[in-house]
């Protein structure tokens, strides 16, 4: 027995798509996070199995499906993945191979309208295919990662990654990821975030995502998507160094119109 867990917040254009590329397995579980479109309205249409689930924690979410499920194998996939017809077809046979414990898959990647392999595209694997009797947890608030008990091994055929859609679903994930990501950083006791060392953040992220990631080498596909990484990184930095004010900014402002208002607007 198969069971499919999905992930889902606000996915109301793509979430039918993923669910018809899994409704074949025999279980489906969804972990919401706080959808408030019309997802779950969709989602019903497929499976009554919806675990409400608002933690940031992306692996903490993942766990709690596993809880759930009830198949001897648990399949992971993202509301912006797709099982395609090869894939499905040989899960359906690993799923008979006792030698493994798990299984890597790899992902083709389609990013703002084209397939691409390059630098974090190429070679994209990830384990999502589980014998539960093995498994372990998932651990990393973001790009979370599992132990298992037992040997990986490797699916010959691929998902379907429809990721980077526009740039407004781009930089609203990035605001998201950078609030966990800055936290784990202020958590970590990160240095202080101090003018120069911005600057060499920004240049080395540059070099990373444009030279040695090969993005400024693979058309204008791969410039957008290198300039628009280094931003992303950027924005948790910069979301580090308000955390590490010694008074929030909310309560700097809050006390400037308090002021303002005490002494007539005199400024």
């Amino acid at each position: 027995m198969l069971s499919a867990v999905v992930l889902t917040k606000n996915e109301e254009q793509r979430i039918t798509a993923c669910l018809e590329s899994i409704k074949w397995a025999d279980e489906i579980i969804i972990v919401d996070g706080g959808s408030t479109d019309s997802t779950l309205q969709i989602v019903k249409k497929y499976t009554n199995n919806i675990l409400t689930f608002s933690q940031e924690d992306f692996a903490a979410r993942r766990n709690k499906a596993m809880e759930y499920a009830k198949g001897d194998w648990v399949l992971y996939v993202d509301s912006d993945e797709r099982v395609l017809a090869s894939l499905r077809e040989e899960i359906e046979g690993l799923m008979k191979n006792g030698e493994f414990a798990s299984y890597a898959i790899s992902r083709k990647n389609i990013i703002f309208g084209n397939q691409v392999s390059y630098g974090p595209y190429k070679n994209d694997w990830v384990i999502r295919l589980f014998r539960k009797e093995n498994f372990g947890e998932w651990f990393g608030k973001v790009h979370e990662s599992a132990n298992f008990k037992g040997k990986l091994g490797y699916a010959e055929n691929s998902l379907l990654h429809l990721t980077h859609r526009d740039v407004d679903h781009f930089i609203l994930k990035s605001l998201e990821w950078s609030k966990i990501d800055a936290r784990l950083r202020l958590d970590s006791n990160h240095p202080k975030m101090t003018g120069w060392r911005f600057i060499r953040i920004l240049i080395t992220e540059i070099f990373n995502q444009g030279i040695l990631r090969k993005g400024f080498f693979n058309g204008t596909v791969g410039i957008i998507d290198s300039i628009l990484q280094v931003f992303s990184m950027f924005i948790t930095y910069v979301r580090l160094w308000q955390l590490q004010q010694s008074k929030p900014l909310g309560k700097i402002y809050d006390e400037l119109d308090e002021k303002l208002i005490e002494n007539n607007f005199k400024y």
